[in-house]
């Protein structure tokens, strides 16, 4: 092998036409290693209500949809997935349980979405060619309950706490973490604390770092990849002039660790509207960007040399 390339995508948001496309991808470009990264889980439950007779109803996005037969329902479940929610049948008395009871809630939603990281993973184990390596990251967003069922796969993707090996000698470290941010996700942390955590994983590689890849979920600070929408004290974004204000919001743990320490290559995600590549030092960083809801697969390929980054494009 003189040279393998990589294909990185991130902030998927459980997704299913996004997952799918990502699982195709082999069959439409030469890849070695597939890499899906950081918050691969969504956000939201749908009740789907049971109206007995084979008459169902939900409400989605302001509106209130009528589903008639198994064959509609199906069609109703597939789309909200597509959207990156969790479709869920039930009655209204159940529904009515659940706005009483948060706990219930935060239960229902961590079977849902363990359950379906479950079967993504036997998605990937059984339609993923053999000889392709497959790593998937949790990012900020994603509950710690995913994380042992991404470690017992039977293809070894689940990389956090170890430096995972490529192809020609190349290595990768990886971090979940991210800055803090308006949302109290379950992964994040103050930068002091941040930096203490990415320090730790400076122990697992053990070659020189120009053979060294950081899939680091946020981006480093006060870069074109970590630019987002500025936000008021109610979170809606703030205009100046008619025109979005924007503001830098990646790490500066992770800036200071890039410059620190001068991996070849930066892969990072979390900030979804800031695809697009820069550079830190000497580092090259990327950011796929995420349109999710949209459907739309977003990713970076990659192809490695022995001496380096030898050319990489995107997709989407």
């Amino acid at each position: 092998m003189s040279s393998f390339k990589i294909f990185f995508v991130a902030d998927i948001h459980n997704s299913e036409l996004v997952f799918r496309r990502f699982l195709s991808i082999p069959q439409h470009h030469e890849i070695d290693v597939m890499i899906l990264s950081g918050d691969l889980t969504g956000k939201a439950i749908i009740p789907i209500i049971d109206l007995g007779g084979e008459n169902y109803q939900y409400t989605f996005k302001g509106k209130t949809n009528i589903v008639k037969g198994s064959e509609n329902l199906e069609q109703a479940k597939n789309e909200l997935k597509n959207c990156g929610v969790y479709p869920y049948i039930c009655s209204r008395e159940e529904v009515e349980e659940l706005k009483k009871d948060p706990e219930k809630v935060n239960r229902l939603f961590s079977t849902l979405i363990t359950e379906n990281i479950k079967r993504w993973v036997v998605m990937l184990e059984e339609h993923v060619q053999k000889d392709k390596q497959v790593i998937v990251m949790p990012g900020n967003d994603d509950i710690l309950d995913i994380d042992p069922v991404l470690k017992k796969s039977i293809r070894d993707m689940y990389p956090l706490g170890k430096l995972v090996e490529l192809p020609l000698g190349y290595g990768m470290v990886s971090f979940d973490h991210v800055n803090p941010t308006p949302w109290n996700t379950p992964r994040e942390a103050e930068e002091n604390k941040l930096w203490k955590m990415l320090e730790k994983t400076v122990n697992l590689v053990d070659r020189d770092w120009d053979k060294i890849i950081c899939c680091f979920h946020p981006p480093p600070y006060n870069t074109v990849i970590d630019v987002a929408p500025k936000l008021d004290k109610n979170l809606k974004p703030v205009y100046s002039l008619g025109e979005m204000e924007k503001e830098n919001v990646g790490s500066k743990s992770v800036r200071k660790f890039i410059e620190k320490y001068k991996p070849i290559i930066g892969l990072h995600g979390h900030i979804h509207e800031s695809a697009g590549y820069d550079k830190v030092g000497k580092t090259i960083v990327f950011n796929p960007g995420s349109e999710y809801s949209s459907g739309i697969l977003k990713g970076v390929i990659l192809e490695l040399d022995r001496d380096g980054l030898r050319n990489w494009y995107r997709i989407g």
